[in-house]
């Protein structure tokens, strides 16, 4: 079978980003393991100190400006199956119909894979923390206040927003023979965004995991009092200061004067998220930097998340592979097939700080119950090793491949 994936960017082994590294794994283990011939179309090069990667036999730099003629005759000479889009910079998502009708011309199928959550665009979220300290020091104000009072209206304007939005998730689903995204609790808000009641066209697969070792009964057991955070210091997508709030609440806790809290990162709000903690007086919260997380992971004894949406989040698969048990707010569909509320970690109605805090206490204060949800958080990784991936890949290559014949 001949595959070519299209993404925004140029591949690299080096670059980071979500859906680079998505297609460095699943390319290395379709063309070693399985025999693929893999193929590369991207809009932009990626900068130079990057490396492509080198196990595609083919690539095809594109334009918003799509030479219908050049893309046919690449599809024809490399006997293209299959066309794989990646979630594209809106400016190019123009291109998909003439890319779907080019590929029907040649004989091959169309898989549109989307690694977002819908309607992450209008999930962005503002807080008058943040607000207030853009005014105060000169940061960023007007972008956070705006940002405070979308998040504060965004009753008013979610079902404007959501008709405006509509041509970025119909265009896409009109122009492909299947539409991959990350969760089955992604199938009715996808096609909310997109104006439609139904689809068979629909199918999930999450992310495979990056590491290649899970936490053994050892590790759990010689796990510290530590609390995790591993993100991107972005308020208006990880609303770390909602963390940072219910930390707080913890160190007035005196039975819990022996755990700490661990922020491993960096982004634009870092100086925000010291101030909070210089402002709150937090004694107990440590800032490591950007740091390789591993390590992080196998001494921590919780991982907590408050994003506001997220599409997989790597992070999450990271933390209970390496057997850290998760308290989060149920703001993303796939947090529900990664964690099982009560099983391998504690989910939380979205925005409640007082059940968030008490999940965390709880999990604090019962180390029979950690050590039983760090097992339960291994085990669960396991769905996600690379074999089970592919496995599903393989179920819609195969089936797109009957329809040709």
């Amino acid at each position: 079978m001949n595959l070519l994936t299209i993404n925004s960017f140029n591949c690299s082994a080096q670059a980071m980003g979500g859906v680079n590294q998505t297609t460095v794994t699943l390319t290395t283990y379709f063309t070693e393991q399985l025999g693929i011939h893999c193929y590369l179309g991207f809009f932009e090069n990626l900068p130079s100190i990057y490396e492509p990667l080198p196990l595609f036999e083919g690539r095809i730099l594109l334009s918003r400006y799509f030479d219908e003629q050049g893309f046919a005759d690449f599809l024809r000479s490399n006997k293209i199956d299959i066309v794989q889009v990646n979630f594209l910079k809106k400016e190019n998502l123009k291109t998909l119909p003439q890319i779907y009708k080019i590929a029907h011309q040649c004989g091959a199928k169309v898989i549109y894979a989307f690694h977002m959550c819908p309607g992450f665009q209008i999930h962005a979220y503002g807080s008058w923390l943040r607000a207030q300290y853009g005014l105060k020091y000169n940061d960023n104000a007007f972008a956070e206040t705006k940002k405070w009072l979308l998040t504060a209206t965004s009753w008013l304007w979610r079902g404007i927003a959501r008709r405006a939005l509509q041509s970025k998730y119909r265009i896409p689903y009109d122009s492909c023979d299947k539409v991959v995204v990350l969760s089955k609790y992604y199938f009715p808000t996808y096609l909310y965004y997109a104006g439609l009641e139904k689809s068979e066209k629909m199918s999930a697969i999450g992310n495979a995991l990056r590491f290649n070792e899970f936490a053994t009964d050892q590790d759990i057991q010689q796990k510290h009092k530590t609390v995790l955070v591993v993100a991107r210091f972005d308020e208006d997508t990880k609303r770390i200061s909602i963390m940072l709030k219910a930390w707080r609440e913890i160190e007035q806790d005196a039975r819990l004067s022996e755990w700490k809290l661990q922020l491993v990162g960096d982004g634009r709000d870092m100086a925000f998220y010291k101030y909070l903690v210089r402002q709150w007086h937090l004694q107990r919260v440590e800032f490591t930097g950007r740091q390789q997380p591993k390590e992080y992971y196998r001494n921590a004894s919780m991982f907590l998340m408050t994003s506001c949406a997220e599409g997989w989040p790597m992070v999450l698969m990271e933390a209970v592979q390496m057997g850290v048990p998760v308290v989060a707010m149920d703001s993303f569909g796939s947090l529900h097939d990664i964690i099982e509320d009560g099983v391998n970690g504690s989910i939380v109605p979205n925005n409640d700080m007082s059940a968030f805090v008490a999940a965390m206490k709880q999990m604090m204060q019962n180390e029979e119950l950690r050590h039983k949800m760090s097992r339960h958080a291994v085990e669960r990784s396991k769905s996600f090793v690379i074999d089970e991936v592919v496995r599903c890949w393989k179920q819609v290559f195969s089936e797109l491949i009957q329809e040709k014949q």
